[in-house]
């Protein structure tokens, strides 16, 4: 099943290709996140040069699991928060 997915930036102007990498990273671990109903990505970016990434993925048997990263390049910090994300999933 294919999560309802939404990417906000408080603050800024929508970027598509950012939202397009969120897309990629949640089809890449669709075969972890198989029962989730819905995946919450906010990308904002902070002071000079620096972006947060606050990720929430919501339902199945795992309940709600949350991943936030910081980083310089905003794709590095969305792939830090997908690879957190992932890392809590196969450890659990």
């Amino acid at each position: 099943m294919q999560p309802y997915i939404q990417v906000v930036f408080p603050g800024n102007q929508r970027d598509p290709s950012l939202e397009a990498a969120v897309h990629r990273w949640v089809a890449r671990l669709e075969s972890i996140i198989v029962d989730a109903v819905r995946v919450d990505v906010q990308i904002e970016r902070v002071g000079r040069g620096s972006t947060t990434v606050g990720l929430t993925v919501c339902g199945g048997t795992d309940g709600t699991r949350t991943a936030a990263t910081r980083h310089k390049d905003a794709y590095v910090a969305v792939s830090d928060a997908f690879r957190a994300l992932r890392q809590q999933l196969v450890c659990r």
